[in-house]
């Protein structure tokens, strides 16, 4: 099998290394009001970036006397603030999504990779309203990390495709962003304040049941299980001093390796730190 490589690392073992508590980095749509859109409309990286790169500068200007001479104090007449980030996104790997029926006989197509990058560009680099004669500035964007979090608008977008299928298809794009905003910034998020806005941090505290975080969560209490298995909770009636944080709203799913902590089973969470490794048994 061939092992696809991304800055010294395998694609492969990324996902492996990343515990399923990892913060992927999203793009979060603004209104004009720099509200955020709501979370269905959020586009959540494939492979978080290996770094992020942050500018600000300050345009100077200059205080003249009445003479005409410059004197030694200076004004700021501009702040801009820059993010520049590299994103990769990869399709290469296949699964049940790509199997299509022609003439009876079942054929496994790659997804071209440019599905996943294209949401980017018409989000956040077309114009709005692109056919009227005066088209509206792009939507500006809050890209979020973790407790990294910057405002701006996508100035640069540059793709690169350097793999491709047998077809022709791209599989593999690598994309250089750079946003702007004409202040200062340098946001730092209290992470736990960030979950609780994203409706993942249900709960702080020892004490708290998988049932009581969930339903606080606004979900169906019924998902008390998923909520549990996430955390690594021993029990469901309570919860460690580091609160209990909501899984992803895609539910539990297999782990196709079968080995490890997961064989047999799921590993979902901090399930894989249960001692019973057994889905569901508490």
């Amino acid at each position: 099998m061939k092992v696809l490589w991304w800055r010294g690392i395998p694609l492969q073992g990324r996902d492996k290394m990343a515990s399923s508590k990892l913060s992927k980095a999203v793009l979060i749509p603004l209104d004009a009001q720099n509200q955020d859109a709501p979370e269905e409309q959020w586009i959540t990286v494939q492979f978080n970036p290996a770094s992020l790169k942050v500018s600000l500068s300050n345009t100077l200007k200059d205080s003249k006397s009445g003479g005409g001479q410059s004197k030694a104090a200076q004004f700021v007449d501009k702040s801009e603030s820059t993010l520049a980030i590299e994103l990769l996104f990869d399709t290469s790997v296949l699964d049940a999504e790509n199997l299509t029926e022609n003439d009876g006989t079942q054929t496994l197509l790659h997804k071209d990779v440019r599905q996943h990058t294209q949401k980017i560009a018409s989000e956040f680099m077309q114009p709005q309203d692109a056919e009227s004669e005066k088209p509206k500035a792009p939507k500006r964007c809050r890209f979020q990390w973790g407790s990294f979090s910057f405002i701006g608008m996508l100035s640069s977008y540059n793709e690169t495709l350097d793999f491709f299928s047998s077809e022709g298809v791209p599989l593999r794009a690598s994309l250089s962003l750079t946003f702007k905003q004409d202040n200062y910034q340098f946001d730092i998020i209290d992470l736990k304040d960030a979950w609780r806005q994203q409706g993942r941090l249900a709960a702080n505290g020892a004490g708290v049941s998988a049932v009581d975080a969930t339903m606080a969560a606004g979900r169906d209490p019924k998902g008390w299980r998923d909520t549990a298995l996430y955390n690594g909770m021993e029990t469901p009636r309570f919860s460690d001093n580091q609160g209990v944080v909501m899984p992803p709203s895609g539910g539990m799913t297999q782990n196709p390796s079968g080995s490890g902590a997961g064989s047999g089973g799921y590993s979902y969470g901090e399930s894989e730190k249960l001692g019973t490794r057994i889905p569901g048994a508490f």
